[in-house]
């Protein structure tokens, strides 16, 4: 429980395009407190290109206070956004301290098996229930239908939050 509010961290894939749109309505569907990633396409390097991403430590640590994730990303050539790939390997290779967490996914492409298993490996290794998934069309806009899909998923989860920590609040 961190500050006595439901702990929730949204992870977006991308930091550009229609991911933080949806991931904006998500969070703002829910009450305080709550944190945003945004991995978006730059990395730092020295030399040769490499994913050592200098945010990932620090988002998985989120991830060990979080009580709910919402993770939203653009899939890429069928996978998730290498700096998604990377958090991945980082919370499967030191997984958070276990509790019970809830998850909602949401990816902007068509269904791919790799991406769901990227996205159900996250959320398996953090100890997360993913409680929905929502694949919506990359090309889509963020019409009125798609924006009350995305805060019934963001509801959905909070609610099932709460039942993990029912004292939180508000109240």
């Amino acid at each position: 429980m961190h500050d006595g509010y439901i702990f929730t961290i949204g992870i977006c894939g991308s930091a550009s395009g229609l991911a933080p749109a949806c991931l904006n309505v998500m969070l703002a569907a829910m009450p305080p407190v709550k944190r945003a990633a945004l991995l978006g396409d730059v990395l730092l390097f020295d030399g040769p290109p490499c994913l050592d991403d200098p945010l990932a430590d620090p988002i998985r640590a989120d991830i060990a206070d979080a009580e709910l994730l919402i993770i939203v990303t653009p899939l890429m050539g069928g996978g998730i956004p290498d700096r998604l790939r990377v958090l991945t390997r980082a919370v499967v290779a030191t997984p958070p301290p276990a509790r019970p967490r809830i998850a909602a996914l949401v990816a902007l492409g068509s269904q791919h098996t790799a991406a769901l298993v990227s996205l159900r490996r996250l959320c398996a290794a953090a100890g997360a229930t993913i409680v929905g998934e929502l694949w919506l069309n990359a090309e889509d806009t963020l019409g009125d239908d798609t924006r009350q899909q995305l805060a019934d998923l963001a509801r959905t989860a909070y609610a099932q939050a709460r039942n993990l920590v029912p004292e939180a609040l508000p109240q």
